[in-house]
């Protein structure tokens, strides 16, 4: 008898303790009182002058075979995608800005034509004034035996602006260029062929 009452009193005290407990955190997840912090973060201008950048109007061109009257020679001709150049500099250096142009070997699996087999002609898209100039028609190695083509290291001059100063008003310029490869007809391997022409504009 007296050990059944004090189980009781022993169950009715763990409940009172469960209860207290659940009350608490009961209490715990009420909102007593709140506040709140601002987040602040300054993105500034990434380029607080403007900038002066490269753009090009595709990143892939094809080249087709015409005649090049020459039952030796195996000619394909194409264009250079319009190469762009934006200033948007509020403070503009006097010195000249020019695009390069180099070109790596045509691979089509284990052949290769090497890249002085390609050649171009540059030209302006609009006439910008006396400032800016396109480079030089360059020869394939077909042509010239001394020539590099547009394998040139160093790479080739596609444009170039003398006077930023004169013709910053205009905003941005334009070129391109023909471009020609020429192979041995008695030499060249079937295939597709790809070679990748990098434009790197300096100032």
């Amino acid at each position: 008898m007296k050990k059944s009452s004090a189980a009781r009193v022993g169950a009715a005290a763990l409940g009172a303790l469960l209860l207290s407990a659940g009350a608490a955190m009961a209490a715990a997840d009420e909102i007593v009182d709140d506040g709140e912090v601002e987040i602040n973060v300054e993105v500034t201008d990434r380029y607080p002058s403007g900038v002066l950048a490269l753009s090009v109007a595709a990143n892939s061109t094809a080249l087709a075979e015409v005649d090049s009257g020459d039952p030796l020679v195996r000619e394909f001709t194409g264009s250079l995608p319009e190469v762009t150049v934006t200033d948007t500099r509020a403070d503009v250096p006097d010195v000249p800005w020019y695009v390069l142009g180099t070109a790596s070997d045509f691979v089509s699996g284990g052949n290769t034509i090497t890249a002085d087999h390609l050649g171009w002609a540059p030209y302006l898209a609009d006439d910008y004034g006396p400032a800016l100039e396109a480079g030089f028609d360059i020869d394939t190695v077909i042509d010239d035996p001394a020539s590099e083509g547009l394998g040139y290291a160093d790479g080739e001059l596609l444009y170039v602006n003398t006077d930023q100063v004169a013709t910053y008003s205009q905003g941005s310029w334009s070129a391109s260029a023909g471009l020609h490869l020429k192979v041995d007809a008695t030499t060249v391997e079937p295939g597709s062929y790809t070679s990748v022409l990098t434009l790197s504009l300096f100032e």
